[in-house]
């Protein structure tokens, strides 16, 4: 088999590789773009760059979704997007706990009081909805990127069938040309994830189904 492959080798005639990067698109509203490409996926947008729009927002995503729970990633989430909040155990993100919050009627309200329960992966089965927090975004698809960090990992944004993403609007790049400019090696966590709308996958007979991988419902909120 090793034979055949060099004696393909040495036959095949060899392609000059490009001396330079392609062009990337620019664009001249960027949230726009992004807003399209990520409702292109079947993911939904909301623009929450005015603080008073949050409470709405997040009642909207509770109830598109059919939870009275938010499961949240940790507390740079509500410190990086501003969310105002109270906890009842000081020491829960510290300790690795899941933290969450309970809203009756699907409804938010601000600050959100986030109660907490030990980590383990049978509670995890159970979230109907979860938080985290992008680290970087990009217009030209309409991605998030997520950084893998201690404690739950990626099991919180992969495992329930809704999740929400805030994205920062200082943190959206025009394109993937950016995105690798701004990826510094070391700086990030052990990997990084792109993530385009919803999960949803076609390779048995060509059947598209969601949320075989992720889950079935992606809502991304835009703050400033």
């Amino acid at each position: 088999m090793l034979e055949k492959v060099r004696r393909a080798c040495d036959q095949a005639e060899g392609v000059e590789l490009p001396g330079q990067s392609p062009q990337f698109p620019q664009y001249t509203d960027p949230v726009a773009k992004f807003r399209q490409e990520l409702e292109r996926t079947g993911g939904v947008f909301f623009d929450a760059r005015q603080p008073k729009e949050l409470p709405a927002v997040l009642t909207s995503v509770m109830k598109q979704s059919d939870s009275t729970e938010i499961y949240w990633e940790d507390e740079q989430l509500f410190q990086r997007h501003g969310l105002p909040f109270t906890l009842r155990n000081p020491e829960a993100f510290a300790k690795g706990f899941l933290v969450y919050s309970f809203h009756f009627r699907q409804e938010m309200k601000l600050p959100i009081l986030l109660n907490s329960k030990r980590y383990e992966r049978s509670e995890l089965a159970r979230v109907s909805l979860s938080a985290s927090s992008a680290g970087l975004g990009v217009a030209e698809t309409g991605s998030v990127v997520h950084e893998v960090r201690s404690g739950a990992g990626r099991l919180l944004s992969v495992l329930p069938p809704a999740h929400v993403v805030f994205l920062s609007e200082k943190d959206l790049l025009m394109n993937h040309a950016e995105l690798f400019r701004s990826l510094p090696l070391g700086q990030y966590g052990s990997a990084l994830t792109l993530v385009t709308g919803p999960s949803r996958t076609a390779d048995i007979e060509k059947t598209l189904v969601i949320g075989v991988h992720g889950p079935k419902q992606l809502f991304v909120i835009l703050t400033s």
